[in-house]
Order: structure tokens, then C-alpha cells, then sequence
């Protein structure tokens, strides 16, 4: 309305309706009409608990629907603002001394490899029992992208990278951190912090002030992410 910009819109069925009416939570009609978008839009798709029980354990909205769109566009680089000006500092359940001067942090997350995207195995093993087996996989052009990313948005920002891993338990954290001295040689006029993940999600409620851009893996940025939009009162 405020100029002469027009878009076309194209609905498509997705996630836990779509399995519903389609079978399928992803179906054919919706990938043809994504590949052939210029940008794409996705709304909620999950369920509750129960409702998701009633759908195949991989056609559940997330395995069926979410997981596969990221995996066929790739959307490797996840951008998870959290912002919070200080006038709207009563949103958050923090106290006002804690988040003093507002919120403003960006999660950058690695969005299509880690634990979510690894081989999954169940099965009985020799002992009669049931078991699962899932893998967390990355390679280091997956990590070094991700990582470029990071350091970019620091540039733009505060100039501070807040690294977020598990490398004292994780081999898959030893090799991003490895990786991330590589790349950091990039960027010389930024200053790295290392924060192991744990350590990393008290300090988001204590102090979120101390954090400007935090890079991370998958599944750290999955639940972190969410952490902090608790810190808003809102996701």
C-alpha cells in the first residue's frame, strides 16, 4: 500500500496440517511451488504432544517438513536476534537490574548439519534391548561457513565473537574450535571470547549484556536460541 511493490503470494500446505490433509508433511505440490519461489515464508507447524502421536514418527512435522526444507535450500546460516530496547524492558522476567541499558544479541546458528542431520539408527540389540543410535557430523567447510558468517555480522556489530562449544567433552567441538582459530586469522579487528555452552546459558540470564554475536552449532542454537527469547518474554 505505501508503494507500487506487489507480490505474488502462493499458499502452500506444510508441516502437521499438511500431513493431515495430504499424507504427507512436505508434499510434492509444496516443494515444486518452494523451488520456484523467490523467497519463502513458513508459519508454525507443529503440534502439541498428543497431536503429533498421531502422525508416523518421521512425518512428524519437524522430521517430515521443517528438517527437509532447510536440507534442500540449504539454509546453513540461522540469524536469531534477540532484541529488547529498555523501554520495553518490563517484557522480560529478568529483574530491571539485570538487563539494565535493553537487550541486543545475535545468535548466529549452523542450521542444516550437526546431530539433527546425522545418520539415525534404531533397532534390538544382541541383548534383546532397544536402543538408538544418532550421529552429530560436521566437515570443515560446514563449520568454516558458518563461522565466516559469525564473524562478518561481529564486524558489523560491537566487533566481539562469542564462540559457544563444548570442546572439553565433544570432538565435534575440538575441530570448530580449531576451525575457528583458522578463519579468525580473517579478522583480525575481531575479538573472540570462548564460552563452553553450559556456562554459556547461565550467563545469558545473569548478564546478557556481555554478549553481542554468539556463533554456535545446531542443536547449541536450537536450545539457546530459545533461552533467550525468554529473556524477552517472547519468542
Amino acid at each position: 500500500e505505501k508503494s507500487d511493490t506487489t507480490f505474488d503470494l502462493r499458499y502452500a500446505p506444510f508441516g502437521g496440517k499438511a500431513w493431515f490433509d495430504h499424507g504427507s508433511a512436505f508434499p510434492e505440490e509444496t516443494k515444486k511451488i518452494c523451488d520456484e519461489a523467490d523467497a519463502i515464508l513458513k508459519g508454525p507447524i507443529g503440534l502439541s504432544f498428543e497431536e503429533s502421536k498421531k502422525i508416523p514418527i518421521d512425518e512428524q512435522p519437524e522430521r517430515g517438513a521443517l528438517l527437509p526444507l532447510r536440507r534442500r535450500y540449504n539454509t546453513y546460516a540461522n540469524f536469531r536476534p534477540v532484541y529488547l530496547p529498555e523501554e520495553l524492558a518490563h517484557f522480560s522476567p529478568l529483574k530491571p537490574r539485570v538487563i539494565q541499558g535493553g537487550i541486543d544479541i545475535m545468535i548466529i546458528r549452523e542450521l542444516v548439519g550437526g546431530l539433527y542431520f546425522g545418520a539415525k539408527e534404531r533397532g534390538i540389540n544382541e541383548e534383546g534391548k532397544r536402543y538408538v543410535k544418532e550421529t552429530l557430523e560436521y566437515d570443515e567447510d560446514q563449520i568454516a561457513r558458518i563461522l565466516h558468517i559469525g564473524f562478518k555480522e561481529a564486524m558489523g556489530r560491537k566487533r566481539v565473537l562469542h564462540n559457544i562449544h563444548k570442546n572439553n567433552v565433544l570432538q565435534s567441538s575440538v575441530l570448530w574450535c580449531e576451525i575457528l582459530e583458522e578463519v579468525a586469522k580473517d579478522y583480525p579487528q575481531v575479538e573472540v571470547k570462548h564460552v563452553i555452552v553450559d556456562a554459556a546459558a547461565t550467563a545469558l540470564l545473569l548478564n546478557p549484556g556481555q554478549f553481542d554475536v554468539m556463533v554456535m552449532e545446531n542443536m547449541f542454537g536450537d536450545i539457546l536460541s530459545d533461552q533467550a527469547g525468554g529473556l524477552l518474554g517472547s519468542l
